[in-house]
């Protein structure tokens, strides 16, 4: 894009869409949200539409040069389709999300997983240089790895898949179809499905409560309590791993479970430690997200302006 063009920015979530624009020198000018009040693809390409029209009145589709879109769900490299399944959004499979703006726009559209941009966002706020790996944790557990202010996708484009790495043989029962993955144990959706099985749930939790909710119910039950313990206990030792693994410059987690309280910071900090080899621990650093729920807004920004 032209240097005096702005970017637009789409972050799909479970219950929303997030949006704004701005460009790779300044970062985020503009951000909103607008509710996802039905989950199908009908009213997700109205929500879109929508969000144009506000950009159309507030700045002008013709001060545009391009748009980025980060989503939910493994994209293959190949066919630009989300594939495998996508379990907040069940509908939002086997498409590719660049169709959601329509052509005659004429603007170049470039998408990738909204855990990758997150970290590309991250890792832009640091400089851009080094290596960054990214985490969310939200109703999911989210990944991505940033070398040189490069996202890396691995040879197909399913790399980083932490949530769905396999924590405990033979274990919970995860959305994606598996046992055990990280993600059926330290995500808002994992915890939710087994803390309803616990007496006295039903008291504080339905199948839509938010993440307040479950926390309630942990202050007033021990084994709701152990329960969100070892999602912490989970999710360390999968961060820890990564770390050996990828041996990056630094970590950041983020996502809004994190933000709400669900795993304090230097609980989680102190026990992603305790599982690393010295080495590790001694050069690699451990960060919150500093740009909150905006990450996926200007790592989408970011891809489309730099592409």
């Amino acid at each position: 894009m032209t240097s005096d063009k702005a970017t637009l920015g789409l972050d799909i979530g479970g219950s929303s869409v997030k949006y704004g624009w701005g460009d790779c020198k300044v970062g985020l000018q503009n951000f909103g949200k607008l509710e996802l009040r039905q989950k199908n693809l009908p009213h997700l390409r109205e929500t879109v539409r929508q969000i144009l029209d506000i950009c159309a009145r507030e700045l002008g589709l013709s001060s545009l040069g391009a748009i980025g879109i980060g989503t939910p769900g493994t994209i293959d490299r190949n066919s630009g389709k989300i594939v495998g399944v996508n379990p907040n959004l069940p509908f939002w499979v086997d498409t590719d999300p660049r169709e959601l703006i329509p052509k005659e726009l004429g603007l170049p559209v470039f998408c990738d997983n909204d855990a990758n941009l997150m970290c590309l966002a991250e890792a832009w706020l640091r400089g851009g240089q080094g290596s960054v790996a990214g985490i969310t944790v939200g109703s999911g557990i989210g990944c991505g790895f940033v070398v040189d202010g490069m996202i890396w996708h691995g040879a197909h484009g399913y790399a980083l898949e932490l949530g769905h790495i396999t924590s405990i043989s033979q274990g919970e029962l995860c959305s994606c179809g598996r046992n055990g993955c990280l993600e059926a144990y330290a995500s808002v959706e994992g915890l939710r499905h087994r803390l309803l099985e616990l007496p006295g749930a039903d008291d504080f939790i339905t199948e839509s409560s938010n993440l307040s909710s479950l926390l309630a119910f942990s202050q007033a039950s021990p084994a709701a309590a152990n329960i969100i313990a070892e999602g912490r206990d989970v999710l360390a030792r999968g961060i820890s791993d990564l770390i050996v693994i990828l041996d990056p410059d630094a970590v950041v987690i983020g996502g809004g479970a994190m933000d709400g309280g669900l795993y304090p910071w230097n609980e989680l900090k102190r026990l992603v430690k305790e599982n690393l080899p010295s080495v590790n621990e001694e050069r690699t650093s451990l960060e919150q997200a500093r740009e909150g729920n905006r990450a996926g807004v200007l790592g989408a920004v970011i891809l489309a302006s730099q592409s």
